[in-house]
Formats: structure tokens, C-alpha cells, sequence
């Protein structure tokens, strides 16, 4: 198995290593811009040259990725995003949202985001950029949540058990992103706690310098458990230019609002995640 392979999560005892590659170079692709070319992607899968051309000729055979002649680089079609706007748009979750993100980022002016709970895993899937600032966060952001800088990742994991919350910390990692990261695990779990006992998270230049967030989870009661779980995290995020620290605490009451109100409305399912409507 190549770089893929290099990630520390348990994984199931039997997979499928040609799927794995593939997937990681439609993820790396993902955030490439203008492409990778094929050096880099062989140089990031770590695997013979022959196997490399046969990963990116299956997908280009099933239209996920096409050839630039122009720059000889690997791109992701447009068929990745319709898969996942397929999958958004039969869900209920995006109407029911936007209209109560879109009451935050008015009254705050700042940057809102949406992420989404699914075992084990959280993804943003939603974002409302507002027009009051002119100095705004960039919302071209990486679908990937780091757990241990951003503050999307502390309010999760603030709400399950220190110790699944510790193995998912230790399995992927604590990284650094600015001197501020919070990278020793017993640090982070005293975050947690603090983050856990006052309902929501702050991140300061922890993920981006000059950037801070805050946010709350979204906790709903499933059908077959009295104790709610995380279905998602909804965050606002600022540059430190204009909101300091307290005053991103000052806004905490309103993201938390925001994540009860997304509660009250959330697709109810017996496990705790949304759904697709049937």
C-alpha cells in the first residue's frame, strides 16, 4: 500500500487497496487547483509507474478525471461535484439550513459555516459568506476539518466520551498549523473539557493566523436514546483584525442560538445523522 495506507485510523480488516488510491488522488485533486501532474500524484501515491497509470485510467474511463493538454495535468471532472450535489439536494438538511445560517452571518457580518457529523468523520458542507466586511475569510476552504485546530473539530469532540475522543485525536493526529496549535494531548483534553462545560469552542489563529472561530455543536435526541448526539457544528470565523478573542466570545451565544435552532429542525433518524428523504 502506498501513501494512503500511511494514515493511523483502524481501518476494516479487509479493504480494497486499488479503491483507496483511487479515492486519495480524487481527494488530493480536490484541492489542486490547476491539477497535479503525474510525477506528483506517483510521488504522492508512492507506488510503480504502471500501477499509477492504471489508478488514473480507470478514473478518467468513469469520467472523474480528464487530461489537460494544455498542461499535461490530472483534473477532477464535474462529475465528483454532481455526485455530491446529488446527495445535498435529495437531503433536507440544505433548505432547512440556510435560511437560519444566513440570520447569523446578517446579524454578525461574518463568515458562517455548516459541518456535518457522519461516523466518525465531519465535513463541511455548507457556508454563507457575507458582504457587510470587506476584509473577510477566504471561503475557499478545504473540505477537510482538522480536529485539533479548528473549532468546528473541539466543539465534536467535546461532546463524545474523553475517550473516543482521545483514540480519534491519537489515530489522525494532533497537528501543527500555527505556533498556537494545541499539539500535547493532555492540553487538548483539558480544552476539551472547558469547551464541553461552557457548550461551545474557540479557535484563535489556531488553524490560520490572524483568523479566530468559534462554534457549537448541533445536538439532537435520536429516536432510541435519551442523551443527544453531535449531528453537526455550525461556526462563525473572523479575521482577529476586528474581532479579538472576547469578542468572538461575545458572539458565542448567538452561534450556539443558531446550532439550537438547527436542532429544533434537523431530520430526526434512529442513529443521529440526517437522512435522505425517501
Amino acid at each position: 500500500m502506498g501513501k494512503p495506507a500511511a494514515n493511523n485510523e483502524e481501518k476494516p480488516a479487509e479493504t480494497i487497496t486499488g479503491v483507496e488510491r483511487a479515492l486519495f488522488i480524487i481527494e488530493r485533486l480536490a484541492d489542486a487547483e490547476d491539477g497535479l501532474s503525474f510525477t506528483e500524484i506517483l510521488n504522492l501515491l508512492d507506488v510503480n509507474k504502471s500501477i499509477a497509470f492504471k489508478l488514473l485510467n480507470t478514473l478518467i474511463a468513469a469520467r472523474y478525471v480528464f487530461k489537460d493538454e494544455r498542461t499535461g495535468n490530472y483534473c477532477l471532472t464535474y462529475r465528483i461535484s454532481n455526485v455530491g450535489m446529488k446527495k445535498m439536494s435529495r437531503s433536507r438538511l440544505l433548505n432547512q439550513s440556510q435560511v437560519i445560517l444566513r440570520e447569523l452571518a446578517d446579524q454578525t457580518g461574518e463568515f458562517v459555516r455548516l459541518a456535518v457529523v457522519e461516523q466518525d468523520h465531519i465535513t463541511w458542507v455548507m457556508s454563507i459568506l457575507t458582504k457587510k466586511r470587506i476584509l473577510q475569510i477566504d471561503p475557499n476552504y478545504s473540505t477537510e476539518i482538522s480536529l485539533n485546530t479548528h473549532a468546528a473539530g473541539k466543539a465534536w469532540l467535546a461532546t463524545l466520551d474523553p475517550a473516543h475522543a482521545r483514540q480519534l485525536l491519537l489515530a489522525r493526529g494532533l497537528q501543527r498549523m500555527t505556533p498556537h496549535s494545541i499539539v500535547d494531548i493532555k492540553k487538548f483534553m483539558a480544552e476539551l473539557r472547558i469547551t464541553a462545560e461552557r457548550g461551545y469552542a474557540i479557535s484563535y489563529e489556531e488553524h490560520g493566523l490572524g483568523v479566530g472561530a468559534v462554534g457549537a455543536p448541533v445536538l439532537v435526541p435520536p429516536l432510541d436514546h435519551e442523551e443527544p448526539v453531535c449531528v453537526g457544528v455550525v461556526t462563525l470565523a473572523a479575521p482577529v483584525a476586528h474581532m479579538d478573542r472576547k469578542e468572538l466570545e461575545r458572539c458565542a451565544p448567538k452561534v450556539v442560538a443558531t446550532a439550537e435552532k438547527l436542532a429544533s429542525v434537523w431530520p430526526h433518524s434512529p442513529v443521529g445523522v440526517f437522512h435522505e428523504e425517501v
